[in-house]
């Protein structure tokens, strides 16, 4: 397992730094004793792949071989939540609760990221997939580790975070009819957010849409703002196992229940417009915008060099970015938008 006990780690404060130590000893202390007990391998760094007997794990591991299930979290290193979640799928298997019936992988993205309590060290790992040129950066060496086992998995299920509250956890991924398909078996509830005609990012691929260009299912489950909040640890461990169960990668011993909010139960929603960010001048964003706020056409959300930052159109906002001095997004480049606009889409609207 690699040693990263000497990076530093200068924007993590001290208490979420001892918790992220001690769900990192959990998650390898799981993982070892899975590599020990049952039929596994290590397909890289921070990634383990669980099959239920040695046939399977042998199909897995052969080039091409199928995964049925991939789970990944902390592809962004500063959100968090994933790591305890598939600390605790690996020990539900190790206890019996989950029993593996086809092969499925679980790993952490990027580990030396979330130590130094940053997104990501050189380049951003969920851009990074299907690129011609990664590069020798740290992300660019990960993401090709990492295009081996998506490539393979027939579904995947990756949990992210929000730098900003949320008002309700939900799913993201580009518009598919499987992958719309699966999370409706998932929850039936969630809030969907998708998107089509065009990539999320120009940048490159996240890991849903590389998924899902190699004839894949993949999604992308928001949990809400970065941290450890026992609620959302629950939603992601809930998603983690109806995902397992409906997939038919395991037995569940039991199956729980995904709690949203009335408000946004069932809802699906799509881009009605992006605020760009500045690329130069003072930007401040008005204090306490969230995730899923409702707000008006021409309501104030900010300025620019004094001048007023007006909604577009009337509807909830997505990714608002605050750069706050002394943390790493006020070292890095200008974001390249200030936040997102989303509206409710109607069945009818979804593309065939």
């Amino acid at each position: 397992m690699p040693d990263y006990d000497g990076l530093a780690e200068p924007f993590l404060d001290q208490n979420t730094h001892g918790k992220l130590r001690t769900e990192l000893e959990r998650f390898r202390r799981a993982l070892a004793a899975a590599r020990q007990r049952l039929p596994s391998a290590c397909l890289a760094p921070e990634t383990i792949c669980v099959a239920a007997d040695d046939a399977q794990l042998h199909l897995a591991m052969a080039p091409g071989g199928t995964i049925n299930l991939t789970i990944l979290g902390v592809i962004h290193g500063n959100e968090t939540g994933g790591l305890p979640v598939i600390a605790s799928l690996i020990e539900k298997i190790l206890e019996g609760e989950v029993t593996v019936t086809r092969p499925v992988a679980f790993g952490l993205g990027n580990v030396p990221a979330a130590l130094a309590g940053k997104r990501f060290l050189d380049r951003d790992l969920n851009r990074s997939f299907g690129g011609a040129s990664l590069g020798s950066s740290h992300e660019g060496t990960r993401a090709r580790e990492l295009q081996e086992l998506l490539g393979r998995s027939l579904y995947l299920v990756d949990l992210h975070q929000t730098r900003e509250p949320s008002e309700t956890p939900f799913f993201i991924f580009p518009f598919a009819r499987r992958s719309f398909d699966f999370a409706r078996m998932i929850s039936s509830d969630l809030p969907v957010v998708t998107h089509w005609s065009g990539s999320f990012s120009q940048d490159g691929m996240c890991t849903d849409e590389y998924v899902n260009s190699r004839g894949g299912t993949g999604l992308t489950i928001e949990l809400g703002q970065a941290g450890f909040e026992e609620a959302q640890m629950s939603t992601g461990l809930a998603s983690a196992l109806r995902a397992l169960h409906v997939t038919g990668s395991a037995n569940v011993r039991e199956l729980p229940r995904i709690e949203i909010d009335a408000g946004f139960k069932g809802c699906v929603y799509t881009w009605a417009g992006t605020i760009p960010y500045p690329k130069s001048g003072e930007v401040r964003l008005v204090p306490d915008l969230v995730n899923f706020q409702m707000l008006n056409a021409g309501d104030v959300i900010g300025t620019w060099d004094g001048s007023a930052i007006k909604m577009p159109a009337s509807g909830r906002i997505l990714f608002p970015k605050y750069v706050r001095p002394g943390t790493p997004d006020a070292d890095a480049p200008r974001p390249a938008e200030l936040c997102r606009v989303i509206r409710i889409v109607t069945e009818p609207e979804l593309p065939a």
